[in-house]
């Protein structure tokens, strides 16, 4: 017989719900693994006999919820209701068959009215499964006026299979070694020995790996057998040390105990799975949202190892997605817990299966670090190191074994770096020859005395300058800390030896401004200072490059204008580049090559983004370092104050109030607007029309009768630079910007600033924002305007309000979104590749890691003597590996 969609799916439900109750016959089976939409795959002989078999259940079906009349009529001739056709003989599916799968869904315990008898599980005795077996056959008794039995009670229904209520004492664990001695799923995994070529073995060589897992690990980032092992466990759960069901207190964090699953249920219109966990004498309701695969993980009489924090619901002990395993899992003294991703269904359990399976079947792996050093360092071999993390014996072995992964990925890292710093330094360099005629009269000229750190870092650059290798040097200061000041002692350094210096800036603001200052303090001394951007030249852009060819400008300031190949130098010595981090390593290469005679430049880097030293040696660790970590006499701090809410029309808010108060003294202000994303970046658009909004109720409401500004990056240049000029000789009391004040602008007039949104800003760029204010004899005032309710979020409010030293904000930074970011391509060039590696954590192990790379390239410089050190440093150093190949 034919059967329509709508027939097949109401027939395949009521199979479905048979199967629950552990009725199933082979027509159920079959039609149970079919699509329904798919008519083809519904022969009309499977048709016919699935409804034979499902009304010969009729009583029973309403119990069930399948409404008998809305089934398909049987065909004249076809066997009655209470027959079955040949072949068609009632059985009880067990639990590892497909229909026990769907009974979790459709089911809840303690059972009611219309009872449902739970499959027998293939995990109990034989004994206890033909008990259960027994119970079904008794208890759904299908015949001619027959209906289910009335519900037995949770008790009544474990006893009858033999199964205890009470939690079976646990036997003692096994060791990790023994763990590891079983057999694996398959032979020893085939590779040539190396970490790294492991990232050529696929995931679904691995035991329960199969299809469907795969694809969930794969879009989870696991792919292969080297992203699985270094996927290092979030925690450990110690089965040595359970609670015991009846001293569960509320309240109590990270309780460790064991308890059967006595019930379930599965809501997919609100997404949720729960379960009742317990001895039936001491219940506890775990819930998980949006975690629907979790009610296919467990049957009822499972005994489970379960760890997380007891909550109260309605009086009852009550968890929310804790961690649930089968005890018959979790065998090894610490049960691994490995970061999950619920987006792709990537479990615990999945990831440590597959990682014990591997490990099983790693019988060795190549070490690259010589023993004297393991033993120095007290610490294991690499293969000792992945066995301990993910089958640990104790904390204490797994604690050694993730150290030995943070130090492998910490020394390959430095190595990549020391042999950057080394293939640089044989570049053919400059070697200055500073004489003083410039340098010491500036200095002496200056209306204040440097300070100390500015002075260490000019004698630094000196020491570098003179020497025949070029100078790779990163200065770092602090907001306010003078780096101007070092930047044009060493332009002068070069130009008093007959070199020219180019100092190069990421914004076209911050490129006029150290222009007209450089202009205004070396003009005197007989330097000739030119600038070169996109448009709006002092002097034609053709004489500027022509008097730059024949040597008759000593020191260029532009954008990356000057990287483009009509600009020719006669005899460049020295490269400046203000806020490193916004140019590449690309952007920088050029400049390299822009020397004279084919040498390559000195390089000067700065940046007014402190770095923690943690992570400065890793982001910045194939340059030299010289650190601004003191202020010029005369800087006051700068007041920070944080407010949820400052509304534009309301001119008694504490920020306009203070501005207002400011102009009336003859003072200045800035109102950054917010920061606007699209799409995961900045949107200049969004933040220019979100400042022309803010400008124009300001005008109207709070500020109104003030002289008010706008300066955004969609302005046309010389729309901008004209608000700028404005601004900054006093024509306007408020500039209304975007970010594009962040750096480069200094009008010692200003001494308030409004960041509207600000909890939208990270702490780098509202202290770069925060800077622009207190430049003069005045105190300065910062207003953080924006409500948040993460806890991050405040924690940087609160940072920025409590201190203005840079340093101290960059390791609170770090410490807040962590070293990601740090390490990354946008300010390193590469990616740093921890993995496993924490830079605020591992600051220990990231100084011995440098300590010993230093000495291993001390005695061989290109790594000819240690190979597989060698393969694992060019993975690490990407398209910069040819450095390596260099003598």
């Amino acid at each position: 017989m034919q059967l329509s969609l709508a027939q097949r799916a109401r027939l395949r439900d009521a199979a479905d719900r048979l199967a629950s109750v552990g009725v199933c016959t082979p027509a159920m089976d079959s039609a149970r693994k079919r699509n329904v939409r798919d008519e083809s795959s519904w022969p009309p002989r499977l048709s016919l006999q699935l409804l034979v078999d499902v009304r010969a259940h009729a009583d029973a079906l309403p119990a069930l919820g399948v409404i008998v009349e809305s089934l398909p009529d049987l065909p004249a001739g076809a066997p009655g209701a209470g027959e079955s056709a040949p072949g068609g003989g009632v059985r009880h599916s067990g639990r590892d068959e497909e229909s026990a799968e769907q009974s979790v869904q459709d089911s809840d315990w303690p059972w009611g009215s219309g009872t449902r008898v739970a499959a027998p599980s293939s995990r109990e005795p034989k004994a206890q499964q033909a008990v259960v077996s027994s119970l079904v056959a008794s208890t759904v008794s299908w015949g001619s006026g027959t209906r289910v039995a009335a519900a037995p009670t949770v008790a009544e229904s474990f006893a009858a299979v033999g199964v205890e209520l009470a939690i079976p004492h646990i036997e003692d664990n096994r060791s990790a070694a023994a763990v590891l001695a079983e057999k694996g799923s398959g032979e020893p995994l085939l590779f040539d020995g190396l970490l790294d070529s492991l990232r050529g073995v696929p995931v679904d060589d691995l035991d329960g790996v199969g299809e469907t897992t795969n694809e969930k690990m794969v879009a989870g980032g696991v792919s292969s057998v080297f992203d699985l092992l270094m996927r290092v466990p979030l925690r450990y759960v110690d089965r040595t040390q359970l609670a015991p069901l009846e001293t569960l207190v509320a309240g109590t964090k990270q309780v460790t105990f064991v308890a059967r699953v006595l019930g379930m249920k599965t809501d997919w219109e609100k997404r949720y799975v729960r379960f009742t966990l317990g001895d039936h004498r001491t219940n506890i309701s775990a819930m998980f949202f949006h975690a629907m695969w979790m009610g296919q993980r467990f049957h009822r009489g499972d005994l489970l190892i379960v760890q997380g924090d007891l909550g109260e619901f309605n009086g009852a002990l009550s968890m929310t997605s804790p961690l649930l395993e089968l005890m018959s899992d979790s065998t090894a003294p610490l049960l691994a817990i490995y970061p999950q991703s619920q987006k792709h269904s990537v479990d615990t359990w999945m990831l440590r299966r597959a990682a014990v399976d591997a490990l099983r079947r790693i019988p060795a792996l190549d070490d690259p670090i010589p023993a004297p050093l393991l033993v120095r360092r007290k610490l294991p071999t690499r293969l000792a190191a992945l066995r301990s993390v993910h089958v640990p014996e104790s904390k204490a072995d797994a604690d050694l074994g993730r150290n030995r992964l943070a130090y492998d990925e910490l020394l390959r890292l430095q190595l990549a770096l020391g042999v950057l710093r080394n293939a640089q330094a044989a570049e053919p360099g400059v070697t200055h020859t500073p004489t003083g005629k410039l340098v010491d009269p500036w200095l002496a000229g200056l209306p204040y005395t440097p300070t100390g750190a500015q002075s260490r870092a000019i004698g630094q650059i000196r020491k570098d300058m003179v020497a025949a290798r070029p100078m790779n040097r990163l200065l770092q200061g602090d907001v306010g800390a003078g780096k101007t000041l070092v930047l044009a002692a060493t332009a002068l350094m070069a130009i008093e030896g007959g070199y020219q210096a180019v100092l190069m800036a990421p914004t076209e603001i911050l490129a006029r401004q150290h222009f007209e200052e450089m202009a205004e303090v070396l003009r005197p001394l007989g330097v000739t200072v030119d600038l070169l951007v996109s448009r709006g030249l002092p002097r034609p852009r053709k004489n500027v490059l022509a008097d730059l060819a024949g040597g008759h400008v000593n020191l260029l300031v532009g954008t990356h204008s000057v990287l483009s190949d009509p600009v020719v130098f006669a005899n460049l010595g020295v490269a400046l580049i203000d806020e490193q981090h916004r140019f590449g390593v690309d952007q920088r290469a050029v400049l390299a090559t822009k020397g004279p005679g084919g040498s390559t430049p000195d390089i000067l880097q700065a940046t007014a983004t402190p770095i923690p030293r943690t992570a400065a040696i890793t982001t910045y660790g194939d340059v030299e370092l010289s650190i601004l970590d003191e202020k010029p006499p005369g800087r006051t701090p700068t007041v920070t104050t944080w407010l949820e809410s400052a509304t534009t029309d309301d001119p008694n808010s504490p920020v306009w109030k203070s501005i207002r108060s400011e102009i009336s003294q003859g003072r200045q202000a800035f109102v950054v607007c917010p920061l606007v994303k699209v799409s995961g970046q900045d949107s200049e658009t969004k933040m220019a029309a979100a400042a022309e909004d803010t400008c124009v109720a300001l005008e109207a409401g709070a500020l109104a009768g003030l002289r008010i500004g706008l300066a955004t990056g969609k302005q046309k240049p010389d729309v901008r630079r004209e608000m700028m000029r404005a601004f900054k000789e006093h024509e306007l009391d408020v500039l209304v910007a975007t970010t594009v004040i962040e750096v480069g602008v200094s009008v010692p007039n200003a001494t308030v600033i409004a960041i509207l949104d600000a909890t939208k800003f990270g702490l780098a760029q509202l202290h770069q924002l925060r800077g622009r204010v207190g430049r003069g004899r005045w105190p300065g005032h910062c207003w953080l305007v924006g409500q948040t309710n993460s806890e991050d979020g405040v924690a940087r409010m609160d940072a920025m309000c409590e201190t203005d030293d840079g340093f101290v904000l960059a390791d609170r930074d770090l410490q807040i979104r962590g070293p990601g970011s740090l390490t990354g391509s946008a300010q390193a060039g590469r990616d740093a590749g921890l993995l496993v590696a924490d830079l605020i954590d591992d600051a220990r192990i990231h100084l011995a890691a440098r300590a010993d790379a230093h000495d291993i390239l001390a005695r061989d410089p290109h790594l000819h003597r240690s190979q597989l050190m060698k393969r694992e440093v060019e993975a690490a150093l990407g398209d910069d590996a040819h450095y390596l190949t260099k003598s």
